[in-house]
């Protein structure tokens, strides 16, 4: 699970579709990623930061999966 990236959806007020819209992969992709299932290719977490203008630091925050 990256719950990071879970919290940082929830704030955007974003479901799962919405996110994964605006990044341009599907919904059954993102939840796959959200909940750890998957890990992301490099090409998803570039979309993604820049989707929303995140900093690096962000970037590895959101990227982390639970221990």
């Amino acid at each position: 699970m990256r719950t990071n990236l879970k919290i940082f959806r929830i704030r955007q007020h974003l479901s799962q579709t919405e996110i994964s819209e605006k990044v341009g992969y599907s919904r059954a992709t993102y939840a796959a990623i959200e909940s750890g299932k998957r890990s992301g290719r490099q090409q998803f977490w570039k979309d993604f930061q820049k989707a929303f203008r995140l900093q690096d630091s962000e970037m590895w925050q959101l990227m982390k999966n639970d221990e």
